[in-house]
């Protein structure tokens, strides 16, 4: 690419290196004839073979760095212009000050693109649903974010509403896995910016859907509001109640990749928890009490059942919980933390 983003033709990108149509022939071993034909075209991208392009990216510097950059480069343009059609404007300031993958911040867009058209299809749900994970997570919420100047969108309430818009409507779906898990990280999304959905939390589960979309509430919930009773109920609810147990247990370690995505909610019966401990680990300093207390009291005796070795990290995690729950004002999460570590310390 140019300074300003403008395609650059072949001979454009080899000049600075001296070398010609003939050098770069030679060192790609392609046929001059092929060269010839792409050499002073700017979109010489859209008309080379694959093997032609491996076998230029192989030989001659920037073919590769540029190639990725113009692909991406394309792509945003194109998103950014959809967006603004559907009434979004992109803070493209954002997007390229971002460390995350430039990549899963392109997806999350396209994410907005399909929640703002609002059509509630099983190709809205499927693409939705490929953000379980925790840098695609990362993407989202970059999306969502109202804070000014640091989210992707200028104006993110129209995906707000949006969002509340075809929530209800992707849960009147019929069941699919696919469904499920983009309901779950919807509501997610949209609990933790505080946006109003059509649920009153009173944790009436039917079924596998209803009690997913119900955790996705309740997880942003705690972030946004930092509910310690909030996270009270859940956990009462979940030692009570055999799905709420199950999808717990399962959705942490897909998450961090520990364990494979089934659309069975089942996980092996040997598991190192190895991501999902770092994830812990960093949660409990970086997240609220309210956010601690569900660790401590609901998900780690959880993921303990599953991984007593806790992914080898059973001596960092009872000393992230000591120097945590002293600076915990509310005494249930203190409480909570410290009988934990005193069940740890029995285990190292």
């Amino acid at each position: 690419m140019t300074a300003d983003g403008e395609p650059k033709s072949l001979s454009e990108i080899t000049k600075d290196m001296g070398l010609n149509m003939s050098d770069v022939a030679a060192f790609s071993g392609l046929d001059e004839s092929t060269v010839f034909r792409l050499w002073d075209n700017t979109e010489w991208l859209d008309r080379v073979t694959g093997r032609s392009l491996q076998a230029l990216m192989s030989s001659i510097p920037g073919i590769a760095e540029y190639s990725m950059a113009h692909a991406v480069r394309k792509r945003r343009n194109a998103l950014v212009a959809d967006l603004h059609d559907a009434g979004l404007e992109v803070n493209v300031d954002a997007l390229e000050r971002s460390a995350l993958p430039q990549q899963h911040l392109l997806n999350a867009l396209e994410a907005g693109l399909h929640i703002v058209r609002g059509q509630a299809t099983q190709k809205t749900s499927s693409f939705i649903a490929r953000f379980w994970g925790r840098e695609q997570d990362s993407a989202l919420e970059s999306l969502y974010s109202a804070e000014p100047g640091q989210g992707l969108l200028r104006n993110p309430q129209r995906l707000f509403e949006s969002s509340v818009d075809l929530a209800p409507r992707l849960n009147r779906k019929s069941y699919s896995f696919h469904s499920i898990l983009a309901l779950n990280i919807l509501t997610h999304q949209v609990s933790k910016v505080g946006a109003e959905l059509e649920t009153d939390l009173g944790f009436e589960v039917p079924g596998r859907q209803d009690a997913f979309m119900m955790r996705g509430v309740v997880m942003g919930l705690l972030i946004k509001t930092g509910d310690i009773d909030l996270a009270e109920r859940y956990r009462r609810e979940l030692n009570a109640t055999p799905v709420y147990a199950a999808l717990e247990e399962w959705s942490f370690p897909t998450y961090m990749r520990d364990g494979r995505i089934s659309s069975d909610f089942t996980l092996p019966s040997s598991l190192s928890l190895r991501n999902t401990a770092n994830e812990v680990l960093r949660e409990i300093t970086a997240y609220n009490d309210a956010c601690v207390y569900y660790l401590a009291s609901t998900y780690i005796p959880l993921a303990l059942r599953r991984d007593p070795a806790f992914g080898g990290k059973l001596p960092e995690l009872v000393r992230a919980l000591q120097l945590r729950m002293a600076d915990c004002a509310d005494r249930r999460v203190r409480e909570s933390c410290n009988t934990l570590v005193r069940r740890l310390k029995g285990r190292i």
